[in-house]
């Protein structure tokens, strides 16, 4: 790499920096420059010159000049570095992104040199880089002549020794193919493999093709229509493209948008929510062009493994690593409520401003003998604390029986027992809840059908108003209504876990619209059938006491925790759901996003728990996480019920999928258009309030009688 002496290029090492630092007073400019904003200092600053390695005669000029191997992201916009840096930080893009340098620049914004990608092109290593990190940047640095002033170590966060050392020959041959950017029939073989060119043996081109026609952009969008089309193509596209923003820049069309306004679109429609399944027009697109079968297979592959590999805050990385990939997830979500229960005493504001505990209703489905029984292990494992202080307060408690029992007089100790039973009674309920003293109450029922057979026993046992209650943590009470039984009034902590097979949680969840099925978490087991039996892994004694450590950690935890990134992250999943809805008009979305978001945000309590009261970038994930999949299972198992409840039918149809209406009509259409659509799909033809709320949310206006246009 060359630096500049007195305007000659030479070779730069870390002695020459720090000389030139030291010689040319660079502190004392840089606080001139930004204290007191001389910004004419900054030109007395020496420079670097990062593309180039050196200068083959010796002047500074783009033609003479040999690639150092390294690429050049200048960040303009002011106050980003430190962001940026912690983003880098944590999340190792140092090695991901082979990161050589990265330093705030003298005028305030941001300066990162990496190393470049063999037979890319500068601006395309610029491009994605500048993705993965979500900024925009200045769009010419390709110039391998390009210089960029130094600053004091002071403002500079990583600088790699190896980009003073010289490039072996091998290398410089690497470097030398893209050096200036490629025209266009120049680049065509750096993607020349059959893959990269087709999904599942159609050409990109065709599918591009079909999608805008079904989109109704004809055979391209109109002007003033691109942007918003290469953010809906994008949206689809990206479900067969690996979620690979450079593919789609290279697969999709441009129809005249510069690359940056075309990556940075492409970047934003990638990372916006994505949908448990492949959107159905992307299936009708590939259908048509012959790839029905394996586009089924590709909507249908639901992962099972944990959220972010290796990636899992405290116990949770240690429940996922013991189990087998078919039950992570199911790990995971069975222990919300046994961690919620533990963390009892610590409460958090969600995004409407009230007090939410963790508590959570968990429910695991699954055909008989396919292994549902993993939950013994993990309750024993994580209510191993309150086992212990129960089996005190049960002998106090029988103590006390006996006493009664032979006549005695004696106190009641008001026994603090917070395990209780699947089949309890409505009056047992409320005492154990009293004597909890806000504390949760935790049932683990193994089978359903306990709870089931429990409900069916009258006003005295049946308690799903009592779950609904819980779950809010709202008050209940109830007056005696004869000496032996019991009265009063409390506010509800509970926390449940319970397993059956489908036909029997299917009974227990009757009725989609009692509000209990958009409070549970339901969680299907994969398929086991003809499967061999699931080995988990044995724990250890040390990791058994490690994990019963952590659970301890978290009795001890209490107070009032703020979690305003996890709200965030939470209210912009929830947006795009509601966004979904907008969309689809399937009624059962908007109803069960609210509480799978309310879900997530007390997912993330726990997270932030057990990542020593931090909102870290996998507490977030996680929180986001469990939302997503609680919802998933909550509309696959009770949507179309709910769907068919409000649509008046008598029995729920098979919803025929997500369409996306607004998509799917022209440019232009009539009140009859949107009818005849939903009838097609068997949905109701009533669409006044569809309209409505169209127009309200700027995504539709009207221009004549009976006549709407797409925004």
């Amino acid at each position: 790499m060359a630096s500049s002496f007195s305007g000659k290029p030479r070779k730069a090492s870390m002695a020459a920096y720090r000389q030139l630092l030291a010689e040319n007073h660079v502190e004392e400019i840089l606080t001139d420059v930004k204290q007191n904003k001389n910004l004419s200092r900054k030109k007395e600053l020496p420079v670097w010159l990062p593309l180039a390695e050196c200068f083959t005669n010796g002047t500074r000029k783009a033609e003479d000049a040999v690639p150092s191997g390294l690429f050049f992201l200048d960040i303009d916009e002011k106050g980003l570095t430190e962001e940026l840096w912690g983003k880098v930080w944590t999340e190792n893009l140092i090695d991901e992104c082979r990161i050589a340098y990265f330093a705030e620049s003298a005028g305030g914004g941001t300066h990162i040199w990496a190393w470049r990608t063999p037979g890319a092109t500068i601006e395309e290593d610029i491009q994605k880089l500048a993705a993965r990190l979500g900024v925009s940047y200045d769009s010419h640095v390709t110039d391998l002549a390009r210089c960029c002033f130094m600053v004091s170590e002071q403002y500079v966060r990583f600088l790699d020794p190896a980009v003073f050392e010289p490039l072996t020959e091998e290398q410089k041959k690497l470097y030398e193919v893209g050096n200036h950017p490629v025209a266009e029939s120049e680049a065509a073989p750096v993607a020349s493999s059959s893959s990269s060119l087709n999904y599942k043996g159609i050409p990109y081109e065709s599918i591009v093709s079909g999608l805008l026609l079904k989109l109704g952009y004809g055979d391209a969008p109109a002007e003033g229509e691109r942007n918003m089309a290469l953010y809906t193509m994008s949206r689809y596209m990206r479900f067969i493209c690996d979620f690979d923003e450079q593919k789609l820049f290279s697969i999709l069309p441009h129809w005249g948008l510069s690359d940056h306004e075309t990556i940075s679109t492409i970047k934003s429609a990638v990372g916006s929510t994505r949908p448990s399944d492949m959107p159905s027009i992307m299936k009708d697109v590939l259908s048509t062009l012959g790839a029905v079968a394996e586009a089924g297979q590709d909507g249908d592959d639901e992962t099972f493994v944990a959220p972010v590999d290796k990636e899992l805050p405290g116990i949770l990385q240690d429940l996922s690593d013991h189990a087998p990939e078919e039950f992570r997830e199911a790990t995971l979500m069975a222990a919300m409520p046994m961690l919620g229960t533990l963390a009892t005493s610590v409460r958090a504001k969600y995004r409407d401003g009230k007090l939410n505990s963790p508590s959570f209703i968990v429910d695991i489905e699954a055909p008989q003998a396919t292994g549902k029984s993993f939950v013994d292990t993990e309750y024993e494992l994580l209510m191993d604390p309150i086992i212990k202080q129960d089996e005190v307060e049960w002998q106090k408690e029988i103590e006390y029986s006996l006493a009664k029992k032979n006549g005695e007089e004696v106190e009641n100790p008001c026994s603090q027992i917070r395990i209780i039973e699947p089949n309890i009674g409505v009056s047992a309920f409320l005492e154990r809840a009293l004597y909890a003293k806000g504390k949760h109450l935790f049932t683990y029922a193994p089978e359903i059908e306990t709870v089931l057979k429990n409900n069916k026993g009258g006003a005295w046992t049946e308690k799903n108003d009592l779950f609904r209650l819980a779950y809010d943590n709202k008050p209940w009470g109830q007056h005696r209504i004869s000496k032996d039984s019991f009265s009063g009034k409390v506010t509800l902590y509970y926390n449940m876990v319970m397993c059956g097979t489908p036909n029997k949680c299917r009974a227990f969840f009757a009725d989609a619209e009692s509000g209990l099925v958009s409070r549970v978490t339901p969680v299907l087991l994969p398929d086991m059938v003809g499967a061999k039996m699931p080995k988990f892994k044995t724990w250890t004694k040390e990791e058994e006491e490690k994990v019963k450590r952590q659970c301890l950690c978290l009795m001890d935890e209490e107070g009032e925790v703020s979690l305003p990134l996890i709200n965030q992250a939470i209210e912009e999943w929830d947006e795009g759901k509601r966004q979904e809805y907008l969309q689809t008009l399937r009624y059962s979305i908007d109803v069960l996003r609210r509480r799978a978001a309310l879900n997530g945000f007390r997912a993330g309590i726990i997270a932030y728990l057990l990542e020593g009261r931090q909102e870290t970038d996998r507490a977030i994930k996680f929180a986001i996480w469990y939302a997503e999949r609680c919802f998933y299972y909550q509309l696959l198992i009770y949507g179309n019920k709910i769907d068919a409840l409000r649509d008046g039918a008598i029995s729920a149809q098979a919803s025929k999928g997500n369409i996306r209406y607004l998509d799917a009509l022209s440019k232009e259409f009539s009140k009859e258009d949107l009818v005849n659509l939903r009838l097609a799909n068997g949905e109701s033809g009533v669409v006044k309030t569809i309209i409505y709320r169209w127009v309200k949310e700027g995504k539709i206006v009207k221009i004549d009688t009976n006549l709407w246009q797409k925004c």
